[in-house]
């Protein structure tokens, strides 16, 4: 029984040792696992840090040593391979954050507890950056022996974050500003306010906006603001006195910023130095504004201390500038329009006219009060197409058509069309209306004025009908008026004084000229002397007469009426007058005058032809009755010449007339006994006499002896009229046909002595008598003598 437990004994050792070897397969089985795991999260652990840009390092508080892997010494921009000690390490934390560190971590080990903080710090080559820290504290018993940490860097995530910070308050600052110029309408209260609020916002000292005079080179600030008060006195300065090529710079359109004065190589000179320590300025900041290539406007900022002007400082500056620049104009614009509105309004309602604005679909869109009281209309119904309703029918029909090619180009539109008025009466306006066009060039409508002439239309009607009635009256009668501008020596014509010297219409020469041309240079110095000594003596009216040579070389008379008027000293100025054609008249008088001496001639002519006619008839007559009738037939013959000449003003008388006069009694009822045919001709009076008698002596002949004695007899009496020996002839025959037969008389009685003698002394013609059986023939050839002038400038 003893042996089996022996071999219990052994086998169990056996056993046991087997199951350690298949324990320690599995511990080591497990410890691979483990530090595969281990590999794993330390792979983990450095992509995480990686990613996370994040770093470890193990504080020995016993050594004051720091283990730190190399990636987070490449972050903190420390140097690999060197011990790194606790005070080299603390040296990179911001001072300012230095003991916020280092109470921190004291504050850890004391407790034993975790720590989390936030600091900036300064790399070995200057940069800086931004960490947290995050640790723990490992203790023996209650002893702190290390620390073991992890720093992440959030530089870049803090720089986004202070850059965000940054866009998110200018753009509040930019919205706030906006709201606040929106409601601003002083384009000085807006300068105020953009200078105070981005003078506020960048933490500077002072801040203004102010206009560029190009050519004097000065910045005009309407208003300035400073860190304690605005003000609101406008002052100049020299742009060039705060930089040597400021205004150049400026004007090219470059932002000048000075970050610390007394160290920028631009403003070194003491001169410089002085004007900047006058304003207390450190730094400095101008942007300017370039508009149509032109300094306008300039925005500056400067403070007491130095600054470093970032570019989102710059920016800002700049858009604020722009929009103050914006605001500004816009402010003055609505300023000018609104001056403008009320000038417009004020002239509209001033002016005596109906004054509106239509769209180009002549929509009214504005009128006056005017027009509202005139038409009668609610003003609520006032604007609109209403106009047209008030237009005379007609006259819209008219202008509808007239305004087609006006709406098409736009054009401007002059009219005259009848208004009806509230009372319904319709009245006569000018309407005369302008393009309008806003600043973009857009056509917006038209802009018009209705002037009421209905009185003036009508005056003017009466005065044109008045001047055409005068011009008639005055071209009728002769008349024409002159205006002599003595001092200037111009001269001024009516139409009808222009017509009545034969001058085409507008052609007179406005001075003396054309006048001198016309008078008669006979009366042209005797007038001239005239009208100089009237106005030497100051008299106050002139009345003279002249003549004037027509084109045509007829001769008018004028008689001038005219009055003088006068400065205060006695100078002559104006010479203001009508001439008066009174050609006819002197034509009357004259012809007066020589009727009067041809009625002398006549009267002595006459009596020594009756005398003679009684001699004559006395002697070639046997009885006192035949005495008597052949008298009375002579007498009165010659009283039906001188009817005949009578009615011309004893100038002449028609041959045919002298015929027919004595003959006429004589034909028949069919006009066969009688044939008178010849020319017309016009005798003289001195051959109208003779002529005329001498006919009567062949009626009477042919009436008592020949062919008008008898019932079949005929007289056939022709004459013609050739030019010889420069003049006109008369070639007369008288035929006698059918009548008795004719014999030679014995004795020469006084018609045979008056055509042998009176017709060949008197008229120089050759006379030739025939007593031919079958009819007396007698045939004439005289000279017609020339007619004596009419009239005669000579009395």
């Amino acid at each position: 029984m003893t042996k089996p437990s022996k071999l219990s004994a052994a086998e169990n050792a056996t056993t046991l040792a087997s199951e350690d070897r298949r324990d320690v397969a599995a511990l080591e089985a497990r410890l691979r696992e483990a530090e595969a795991r281990l590999r794993d999260s330390n792979a983990k652990l450095r992509m995480a840090l990686e990613i996370g840009k994040l770093g470890s390092f193990e504080w020995n508080v016993l050594t004051d040593e720091i283990v730190m892997a190399a990636p987070t010494r490449e972050a903190l921009g420390l140097p690999t391979g060197e011990p790194l000690f606790c005070p080299r390490f603390q040296l990179l934390f911001h001072p300012a954050d230095r003991e916020r560190i280092e109470q921190a971590m004291g504050y850890a080990l004391k407790t034993k507890t975790d720590f989390n903080t936030e600091s900036r710090i300064i790399r070995p080559d200057g940069r800086t950056g931004r960490i947290i820290l995050r640790g723990s504290v490992v203790s023996e018993g209650d002893k702190p022996v290390q620390v073991n940490a992890i720093i992440q860097d959030i530089t870049e995530q803090e720089r986004a974050r202070r850059e965000g910070s940054v866009a998110q308050r200018r753009q509040a600052f930019l919205l706030n500003l906006n709201d606040r110029l929106r409601d601003l309408e002083d384009p000085n209260t807006i300068m105020e306010a953009t200078a105070e609020s981005l003078g506020q916002f960048l933490e500077v000292d002072f801040a203004g906006y102010g206009e560029v005079d190009e050519e004097l080179g000065v910045n005009i600030i309407a208003r300035e603001w400073s860190r304690w008060v605005v003000s609101t006195e406008g002052r100049q300065f020299r742009l060039n006195d705060f930089l040597p090529d400021m205004m150049a710079q400026l004007k090219e359109g470059r932002i000048i910023a000075v970050d610390d004065v007394e160290t920028d190589p631009r403003v070194s000179t003491p001169a410089m130095q002085a004007i900047y320590k006058t304003i207390n300025a450190r730094t400095a900041l101008a942007v300017p504004l370039l508009k149509n290539q032109h300094l306008v406007a300039l925005l500056y900022l400067n403070a007491a201390r130095p600054r470093r002007w970032s570019t989102d400082d710059l920016a800002l500056a700049q858009d604020v500038a722009e929009r103050t620049w914006t605001a500004v104009q816009k402010a003055r614009a609505e300023i000018s329009l609104r001056e403008i509105e009320a000038r417009f309004r004020i002239i509209a309602e001033s002016l005596p006219a109906l004054v509106w604005i239509v769209t180009p679909e002549l929509e009214l869109t504005f009128t006056n009060d005017r027009w509202v009281r005139y038409s009668g209309f609610p003003k609520d119904r006032a604007l609109g197409h209403s106009w047209m309703t008030t237009i005379y029918p007609p006259d819209m029909e008219r202008m509808r058509e007239e305004l087609v090619p006006v709406r098409q180009n736009e054009s401007p539109y002059e009219t005259e069309a009848r208004y009806r008025a509230a009372n319904g009466e319709y009245r006569w306006h000018l309407i005369r209306a302008a393009p309008l066009h806003n600043v973009g060039g857009e056509f917006l409508g038209w802009c018009g004025t209705s002037v009421d002439i209905h009185d003036l239309k009508q005056t003017s009607t009466a005065l044109r009908e008045s001047e055409e009635r005068l011009s008639l009256a005055q071209k009728a009668v002769g008349i024409g008026v002159f205006d002599w501008d003595v001092t200037s020596g111009k001269v001024t014509w009516t139409p009808e004084q222009e017509r009545l010297f034969a001058f085409e219409p507008n052609t007179f020469t406005q001075d003396f000229a054309g006048w001198e041309l016309r008078v008669l240079p006979p009366d042209l110095a005797p007038t001239k002397k005239a009208i100089q000594a009237a106005m030497e003596r100051r008299d106050p009216e002139i009345t003279f007469s002249h003549r004037i040579v027509l084109p045509d070389g007829s001769l008018r008379y004028i008689e001038v009426n005219a009055k003088f008027f006068y400065d205060a000293d006695g100078k002559p100025l104006r010479m203001v007058g009508v001439n008066i054609d009174v050609t006819r008249y002197k034509q009357a008088e004259q012809r007066q005058h020589l009727l009067i001496r041809e009625l002398h001639h006549r009267v002595k002519n006459t009596l020594a032809t009756v005398q003679a006619i009684v001699g004559s008839t006395a002697r070639s007559t046997s009885s006192i009755d035949e005495f008597y009738q052949s008298f009375v037939g002579r007498i009165v013959s010659l009283s039906r010449t001188h009817n005949l000449l009578t009615e011309d003003y004893w100038q002449k008388a028609a041959l045919e007339d002298l015929i027919r006069t004595e003959l006429g009694p004589y034909d028949d009822e069919a006009q066969r006994r009688v044939f008178v045919s010849g020319p017309p001709v016009e005798l003289p009076s001195e051959a109208a006499v003779p002529v005329g008698m001498a006919i009567h002596e062949l009626t009477t002949n042919a009436a008592k002896h020949g062919a008008l004695s008898n019932f079949g007899g005929k007289v056939e009496v022709r004459w013609s009229v050739e030019e010889r020996d420069g003049g006109p002839r008369l070639n007369f025959s008288w035929i006698e046909q059918d009548g008795p037969p004719v014999a030679t008389p014995s004795r020469q009685g006084f018609g045979s002595r008056l055509l042998q003698r009176v017709l060949t002394t008197q008229l120089n013609a050759d006379v030739n008598v025939d007593f031919r059986e079958d009819g007396l023939r007698f045939t004439m050839i005289m000279p017609i003598p020339r007619n004596p002038p009419l009239l005669t400038t000579e009395p």
